[in-house]
């Protein structure tokens, strides 16, 4: 079994027992990236026709593929069928395997591996077929944490009349959680300290895969509309967060909602524009 083969039958398998998680889309058969455009768009509608509060952070794993711990990717394509033999196979050839770089300007003296001094390398790879498909079972255990720890969005579909529950909007590395609370009795500040929360989980649960949150990549917004329609300024609610970031913290920038980032290519902003302020 080839690794493309092994990130195939992963993925097969997690569809037929619905066992992935619908809120990250990267390495799921037919969708892209515009699709994740699309859908965050629409909870943004839903947020300002009900007049709620959300918090949107968006994040970035550094390196992604390259830092994923081995026996993560282990369990979690175990999880979905992958035989045992299948991932030895591709993970011993990692550990094992001494790879040098070619470029124009000649190849690499020092190589990626072996390692015969201390653990062996980890990650996946950028080029390994299997790749996208062990984020993505690797990202449906993570989104199952965060929901049974209680952070997300849930709201009612006015087009579709029914309940709706998601963590994130996600593909591949990116993501941007999203938060809210149907209690009209929590306040902002209840709100951005529950966000603070969900991400110190996000965080944790992202290093405990080896990996790690960008601080320059990441972001946050406060929606709060009122009854007029309108959104309550960032001076007049006021709040921050924080990343970890490995001991060493770091305040992440707040965005208002008229300010619009290119995500995957797509320019998009909470209040539903996709330009930025002019």
């Amino acid at each position: 079994m080839n690794n493309k083969k092994i990130g195939r039958t992963a993925m097969w398998n997690g569809e037929r027992a619905n066992a992935l998680a619908r809120d990250n889309l990267g390495g799921c058969k037919g969708m892209r990236a515009v699709e994740v455009s699309m859908n965050q768009h629409l909870s943004y509608n839903l947020i300002w026709a009900s007049r709620a509060r959300a918090v949107i952070i968006s994040n970035d794993a550094k390196g992604c593929f390259h830092r994923i711990v081995h026996v993560v990717a282990i369990l979690a394509l175990r999880r979905l069928g992958v035989p045992r033999m299948a991932l030895l196979s591709m993970i011993e050839t990692i550990q094992e395997m001494r790879h040098h770089l070619r470029t124009t300007f000649g190849d690499s003296e020092s190589s990626y591996g072996p390692n015969s001094t201390g653990p062996p390398p980890q990650g996946i790879l950028q080029d390994n077929g299997a790749g996208p498909a062990t984020w993505t079972t690797i990202t449906a255990v993570l989104v199952k944490c965060m929901q049974s720890e209680g952070y997300g969005f849930d709201a009612w579909s006015v087009i579709s009349q029914r309940a709706m529950s998601l963590v994130c909007f996600g593909f591949i590395d990116d993501t941007d959680l999203i938060l809210n609370s149907t209690d009209p009795d929590v306040t902002c500040n209840d709100l951005v300290a529950m966000a603070q929360q969900a991400l110190d989980t996000w965080e944790q649960l992202i290093n405990v895969t080896g990996g790690a949150l960008a601080p320059k990549k990441s972001y946050w917004c406060l929606i709060d509309v009122n009854s007029d329609g309108q959104c309550a300024d960032p001076e007049a609610t006021p709040g921050e967060l924080v990343l970890n970031n490995k001991g060493d913290p770091v305040v992440i920038e707040r965005l208002a909602v008229t300010a619009a980032k290119e995500t995957l290519g797509i320019w998009s902003r909470p209040d539903g524009s996709m330009h930025d302020e002019v």
